[in-house]
């Protein structure tokens, strides 16, 4: 008997180390990572992006992180599912959209964007640990800027700041 209770309790023990050294991934996987990404081309647009690959690609491809943060893969109060959208224009170009909102993204398919993706769960509310995005307007162009440097960058082209549009979380680990 004390031979078929051996193996067991080791198996046990095993369980309970995997579950020990599980247990951060765990509770991080609540949150993801989230890039925000500018081109600062002639016509410079911006992408949040929660694929490592697709963010090393868009800088090898010149563009720069602008800010970096955390998204939560579950709501709660104050937060909103944050929507990747883009408007098709003749000739292959686009007009990106980055909301938070339901009725945002209601009047942004209106207007006849459509939606690339659903990327997590931002803030809608400042807060401690909170990052701000910041949305700036030209014309009939948006693009979102986290980093002082990079609104600098946008306001000396003729950008307009217009507001904190939402908030990422701080990545404590970085």
């Amino acid at each position: 008997m004390n031979t078929i209770a051996a193996p067991f309790s080791h198996f046990s023990r095993l369980k309970l180390l995997l579950l020990l050294v599980a247990l951060p991934a765990l509770a991080s996987a609540a949150e993801m990572p989230a890039w925000l990404v500018l081109n600062p081309s002639d016509s410079p647009e911006t992408l949040m992006s929660t694929d490592v690959l697709e963010k090393n690609g868009l800088v090898r491809g010149g563009w720069r992180v602008s800010g970096t943060g955390l998204l939560h893969t579950e709501g709660g109060a104050d937060t909103g599912l944050l929507h990747r959208m883009v408007h098709p224009l003749p000739k292959g170009a686009a007009l990106r959209m980055l909301v938070a909102t339901a009725d945002d993204v209601n009047a942004q398919l209106k207007a006849g964007y459509v939606i690339e993706g659903a990327l997590g769960y931002v803030a809608l509310k400042p807060g401690p640990g909170h990052i701000a995005v910041y949305r700036f307007t030209k014309e009939n162009k948006f693009i979102w800027l986290i980093s002082g440097a990079d609104q600098a960058w946008a306001t000396k082209n003729g950008w307009t700041r217009e507001q904190a549009v939402f908030w990422l979380w701080v990545d404590n680990n970085r």
